[in-house]
C-alpha cells in the first residue's frame, strides 16, 4: 500500500517566497562544489572583479563630470582640453569592462543551467522515474517544461540579481560619500528658528527611496503568484498542441477535431483571462515606475538649487551632486527596478522546485509499496502470493503464484483489463502497490515489448541499437532475421521512423531490438498484434532460438500463441477483482473465478 508522504519532503502547503528562495539555492548550489567548482568560481570571481571596477570606472566618470563642467564655468580653457582628452580613455577602460562583465556573466549562466537541467533531466529520466511519478501521483504538471525552460528563466535572472545587488551595494556606498561630502549639510529656518539638516542630500535619496520601493513591493505582492498561473497556461496549452501531434493519426480518423479545437480554445482562454489579470497588475507597478524615473533626475536639482545660487555650490558640483543622486537611486531602488524580473524567477523557480521535491519524494519513498524485490536462486522468474492494487487501494489482481524455471514461456490469457499493466509493470519493477514477492535472477536484465513502440527522432541505427556496442553486420542481420531487410541500406538514415513505419514493422523492429539487447526476461504486451498470427509465431521461435535460457511472458496474445508456450495463466474477473492461477501442463489451462470485491 502506498505510505503517508513525509510531511518535510512534501510540504503540506505553497511555500513562501523566502522558502522558495532557500530551496532554490539547495538545488542549484551543487555547482560550487565538486567537479564544476573550478569553473564556477572561475566566473564567479571574474565577473565579481569586473563589476566592482566598473563601478569605480563609474565614480571616475562622475568626478570626471565635476571637473569638466568646473572648467566651463570658469572658462578655463586648457583644464577642459585635459578633460576633454582624457575622457576616451575612460570611455575605452568603462567597454571594456563591460566586454569582461558581459562575456562572463553570459558564460557563466550557460554553464549553470546546463548544470541544473543535467541534474534535473538526470533524476527525471533516470531509475524511470520520468514513468514513476506518473504513478505515484505526485507528479507536477508539464515536468518536461520545468526542465526545458523553467530552469532557464530561474537560472539566468540569478546572476543578473547577482550582479545588480553587488554593483547596487558598492555604488550606493561610494556616491553616498560623494552626496555627504559634496552636498554637505542644508541651514533652513522655521518660525524664525534657524537649525541644520545634516548630509541632507544623503537623507533625501535614502528617505525617497524607501518610499517607493516600500510603495512598489505592496502593490506588486500578488505579481508572482499571477505570473506562476500565467507559466502554467502556457505549459497546459502548450501539452494541449503536442497532444494533437502524438495523436494525429487517431484524432483524423475518429473526426474528432472539433473537439480538439474546443479544448484547445477552453485552454487558451484560461490562458489569455491569466495574461490579462498579470497585465492589470503590471498596469498598476507601472503608475509607480514611470511616476518615480520622471522625478529622479529632477529631485536633486530641486535639492541643490538653493545651495547653487547662494553660491555655496560651484556647477560642476550640481551636475556631481545630481549624478550622485540618482546612482544611489538606482542602487537603493534595484528592487523597484527588477521586480518583475524578480517575480518572474520567483514563479520559475518556485516551479523547478516542486519537480524537484517530487523526484526526491520517489527517492525516498513516497511510492513504495509491500511489494518485495528478491533475487531468484536460479535463472527463472517466480511470483509469491502477488496482490496488485491501484493508488487508491482498489485490488487489481489478487494472489498470484507461479514459478518459471530459465527458458520457459507462459502464456497469459483470459479477461486482462487494468490488472494485466500492473502485471507488466510489477514484474518491471515498477508497480509500487500492493504485496507479495517478485523473485528474479540477479541483476537481470528485462525487456518489454509493448504494442505500440515508441521510436526516438534519430537514425534507424540508434532504435535499434539504444545503448550501442553492436557491429554493422550484426545490426544488419537482426533487421533481416525479422523480416527488415530493405531499411538495412537506410539503418544511419535520420528520420522519424515513429511515423515512417507501420505498426507491423515497428513490432518487427522490436523484436530485432529484443535480439541484440540479449535480455534475461522478455515480456511481449500484444507485441505482435500487427502481424499474422502464423508470421508472429515464426518471429518468436527466431527470438526463442537467439535467447534460449530467458524466461518469456507472451501476455494479450491470441489464442494460437497458446501452443509456444509450455506455462498458462488464465485471467478471470469478477466484482472488478482478477485472480489467476498457473498450470505447469499445456493443457488444460487452469482458470479460476474471482469472487466479491
Amino acid at each position: 500500500m502506498l505510505k503517508a508522504v513525509d510531511p518535510n519532503t512534501v510540504p503540506a502547503g505553497p511555500p513562501s517566497d523566502w522558502q522558495v528562495t532557500k530551496s532554490f539555492a539547495r538545488l542549484t548550489g551543487g555547482f560550487w562544489r565538486g567537479g564544476t567548482a573550478g569553473r564556477a568560481w572561475l566566473w564567479s570571481l571574474t565577473l565579481a572583479s569586473a563589476i566592482i571596477l566598473s563601478v569605480f570606472a563609474n565614480v571616475t566618470v562622475n568626478r570626471w563630470n565635476g571637473w569638466f563642467f568646473d572648467a566651463l564655468e570658469k572658462k578655463d580653457g586648457e583644464s577642459a582640453l585635459i578633460a576633454m582628452a582624457v575622457f576616451p580613455v575612460l570611455v575605452l577602460i568603462a567597454a571594456g569592462l563591460g566586454v569582461i562583465i558581459l562575456i562572463s556573466r553570459e558564460t557563466f549562466q550557460v554553464h549553470w543551467r546546463a548544470w541544473v537541467t543535467a541534474k534535473l533531466a538526470d533524476g527525471w529520466i533516470g531509475e524511470r522515474r520520468f514513468y514513476r511519478l506518473g504513478l505515484s501521483g505526485y507528479e507536477p504538471a508539464n515536468p518536461e517544461y520545468r526542465i526545458a525552460d523553467d530552469v532557464r528563466w530561474a537560472t539566468e535572472p540569478v546572476v543578473d540579481f547577482a550582479i545588480g545587488l553587488l554593483s547596487a551595494v558598492i555604488t550606493a556606498i561610494t556616491f553616498i560619500g560623494i552626496l555627504w561630502s559634496i552636498g554637505g549639510s542644508l541651514s533652513v529656518e522655521a518660525h524664525g528658528v534657524p537649525f541644520e539638516i545634516p548630509a541632507y542630500m544623503v537623507l533625501a535619496a535614502i528617505i525617497y527611496a524607501v518610499l517607493v520601493s516600500g510603495l512598489i513591493t505592496w502593490v506588486g505582492r500578488p505579481l508572482p503568484r499571477l505570473i506562476a498561473a500565467r507559466n502554467e497556461g502556457e505549459a497546459r496549452l502548450r501539452f494541449s498542441l503536442m497532444r494533437i501531434r502524438d495523436h494525429g493519426e487517431t484524432i483524423a480518423l475518429s473526426r474528432a477535431e472539433t473537439g480538439e479545437r474546443r479544448a484547445v480554445a477552453a485552454t487558451y482562454d484560461t490562458l489569455v483571462a491569466r495574461w490579462l489579470a498579470m497585465i492589470r497588475q503590471r498596469g498598476r507597478l507601472t503608475w509607480i515606475t514611470n511616476g518615480s524615473g520622471a522625478l529622479v533626475p529632477v529631485v536633486p536639482l530641486l535639492l541643490a538649487a538653493p545651495k547653487y545660487l547662494s553660491g555655496e555650490m560651484s556647477l560642476g558640483d550640481v551636475v556631481q551632486v545630481a549624478a550622485a543622486f540618482v546612482a544611489v537611486q538606482n542602487a537603493f531602488n534595484w528592487v523597484l527596478d527588477n521586480f518583475m524580473r524578480i517575480a518572474e524567477w520567483l514563479a520559475s523557480a518556485r516551479r523547478v522546485n516542486e519537480l524537484a521535491v517530487a523526484l526526491g519524494a520517489i527517492e525516498a519513498g513516497v511510492a513504495e509499496s509491500d511489494i518485495a524485490v528478491l533475487a531468484s536462486e536460479d535463472a527463472g522468474l517466480r511470483l509469491d502470493e502477488l496482490t496488485l492494487t491501484d493508488r487508491d487501494g482498489r485490488t487489481l489482481l489478487a494472489d498470484v503464484s507461479t514459478a518459471l524455471p530459465a527458458g520457459a514461456t507462459l502464456h497469459v490469457a483470459g479477461e486482462l483489463g487494468h490488472g494485466k499493466a500492473a502485471l507488466i509493470q510489477a514484474v518491471a519493477g515498477l508497480w509500487p502497490w500492493g504485496r507479495g514477492a517478485v523473485a528474479l535472477p540477479d541483476g537481470a536484465r528485462i525487456a518489454v515489448l509493448p504494442q505500440h513502440l515508441h521510436l526516438s527522432e534519430g537514425s534507424l541505427r540508434a532504435a535499434l541499437d539504444p545503448i550501442g556496442g553492436h557491429s554493422d553486420a550484426e545490426a544488419a542481420a537482426a533487421l533481416r532475421h525479422y523480416g527488415l531487410s530493405s531499411l538495412v541500406s537506410q539503418i544511419d538514415l535520420a528520420h522519424d521512423w515513429d511515423k515512417a513505419l507501420t505498426t507491423g514493422d515497428r513490432q518487427r523492429l522490436a523484436l530485432a531490438r529484443a535480439e541484440l539487447a540479449k535480455p534475461d526476461i522478455l515480456v511481449l504486451d500484444e507485441a505482435t498484434s500487427g502481424l499474422e498470427t502464423e508470421a508472429a509465431l515464426e518471429l518468436l521461435s527466431r527470438l526463442r532460438a537467439a535467447r534460449p535460457d530467458a524466461v518469456m511472458l507472451l501476455i494479450g496474445q491470441s489464442p494460437g500463441f497458446a501452443e509456444a508456450a509450455d506455462h498458462h495463466l488464465t485471467m478471470r474477473r469478477a466484482g472488478g477483482v482478477a485472480r489467476i492461477a498457473s498450470s505447469d501442463m499445456p493443457r488444460p489451462t487452469t482458470r479460476v473465478e474471482a469472487g466479491g470485491g
